[in-house]
């Protein structure tokens, strides 16, 4: 067991002692049992999964940021995290069609622009998905 903490600029989402935590990084889906070596790498849009002993699993939809992970430690620091049931899915279906719309004009963009626009239309598309809504 070791202690995890899902923090946003909101404030404490989980804090507990937990078997196993799943997330998807930038490098792909990664599990996280006690002990684990130490690593610090980017979060990217998807579901955390929480395992905790002898009871059901906590799942969250989670966006960009960061885990920290230091043995006995981890501590998970995302922009935003929902419980599945509570994404607004309106809200991300029309998000996800402002930045289809804004990149079908990439050559009035700048790279910076294009770049944000891609990761809010990768953040709308991921939590539609987590919510049972098919996008593509």
């Amino acid at each position: 067991m070791y202690q995890l903490e899902v923090v946003t600029p909101n404030g404490i989402v989980f804090q507990g002692e937990v078997e196993q935590t799943v997330i998807n990084t930038s490098d792909g889906e990664i599990g996280i049992l006690e002990n684990h070596m130490l690593l610090l790498t980017n979060v990217v849009p998807g579901k955390l999964r929480i395992e905790r002993p002898e009871e059901e699993p906590v799942e969250f939809a989670v966006t960009y940021g960061t885990i920290d992970i230091r043995g006995d430690r981890v501590i998970v620091l995302v922009e935003e995290a929902f419980e599945l049931g509570e994404i607004n899915v309106e809200q991300e279906k029309k998000i996800l069609e402002e930045a289809t719309s804004k990149l079908e004009q990439k050559e009035t963009l700048s790279l910076e622009e294009i770049e944000n626009l891609e990761k809010m239309r990768e953040r709308a598309e991921t939590l539609l998905e987590l919510a049972g809504v098919k996008v593509r």
